[in-house]
């Protein structure tokens, strides 16, 4: 392959390997959790592994209201627009304002089924800041295929980041870590085109939580 012919994204990474990265590790607890508990979900900061928000699911994810904490201990919500069928997902700070929306472009894709667009990111007035595309241009691949390897974010025209599978570490040493690694080979991870990460920890999981919804058509969970 030529490096015209290389995803944007790899053309544009940094040049010296210090893009940000998160991890998504899932995990399942039992003590202390509320009614309709199914997992918790940790935001991790790659290499540091800190966890930078958290969060229980309960019920299912897109038509309900989810808590994520962030790294500080404080609150932040995520609640969808209705319970049946949303179209919309509000995340709000500790403040009670609006950070981000995950809008799903319902009427772009009545339009064009076939349009790139998975999300779209609004900020609190509506604006569209972002958003999470398919990078595959090829009209049949994106009918007949499974869906690509990695998605795009995008801040306008550019590429900011993308939606990868990074391989397990083990959060537990030994044979219990080792097994867990054979069960769950890999996390779904956000790696940033640069240094920096190109959204705040409870955005970031808060996005990768609805994104899983809306294009996993086979129902798993991240």
């Amino acid at each position: 392959m030529s490096n015209t012919d290389q995803p944007e994204w790899q053309l544009r990474a940094d040049p010296l390997g210090r893009q940000a990265a998160y991890r998504i590790h899932k995990l399942f607890l039992r003590e202390g959790k509320p009614k309709g508990y199914r997992y918790s979900l940790d935001l991790l900061d790659e290499p540091s592994q800190l966890v930078l928000a958290s969060c229980d699911v309960t019920g299912p994810p897109a038509n309900s209201t989810l808590v994520i904490t962030d790294e500080q201990g404080r609150s932040w919500t995520m609640a969808p627009n209705r319970k049946l069928m949303p179209t919309r997902w509000s995340v709000t700070d500790p403040a009670e304002r609006i950070a981000m929306q995950f809008d799903l472009k319902l009427m772009g894709k009545l339009v064009n089924p076939v349009q790139r667009v998975a999300l779209a990111l609004l900020d609190g007035e509506g604006k569209e800041v972002h958003r999470v595309i398919d990078p595959r241009t090829s009209i049949p691949d994106r009918l007949l295929g499974t869906g690509p390897n990695d998605w795009i974010l995008t801040e306008g025209d550019r590429p900011v980041a993308r939606l990868a599978r990074l391989p397990r570490r083990p959060r537990q040493p030994g044979i219990i870590g080792f097994l867990k690694g054979l069960l769950i080979p890999s996390d779904p991870g956000i790696v940033s085109l640069g240094p920096s990460h190109a959204l705040s920890p409870p955005v970031a999981l808060g996005m990768m939580i609805i994104f899983n919804e809306v294009t996993n058509v086979s129902g798993g969970s991240l």
